[in-house]
């Protein structure tokens, strides 16, 4: 077998997890307020004591978890709660469709 140099036409693109949640907020909950917490699997038991059911099996390998909660309001208490623990997640709040804010700085 003879290896040979090819170019093949190719586009290629980068898309960063912030883009993907975009997409996944706009598409699944854009009328209503969500709690994203990143790298949940790693904050299982967190999230139990802070009253978030997370059943591991289901979520072993993902890497967001999405909360539905009924108001911004509401969002950010149970964001408190789980900061409140100690060491917590990364997360942000987004309202019909928009990014509101996070727990690590203001969103420009």
């Amino acid at each position: 077998m003879k290896w040979e140099e090819k170019n093949y036409y190719q586009n290629t693109y980068a898309v960063s997890m912030n883009d993907l949640m975009e997409v996944w907020v706009e598409t699944f909950h854009h009328f209503g307020t969500l709690l994203v917490i990143w790298d949940a699997q790693n904050h299982f038991e967190l999230l139990k004591r802070c009253g978030i059911a997370v059943k591991s099996i289901e979520a072993y390998d993902n890497k967001v978890v999405t909360v539905e909660l009924p108001s911004v309001m509401d969002a950010y208490e149970v964001m408190d709660s789980i900061e409140k623990e100690g060491y917590s997640p990364f997360m942000q709040v987004y309202s019909k469709g928009k990014l509101l804010s996070d727990n690590i700085g203001p969103i420009a």
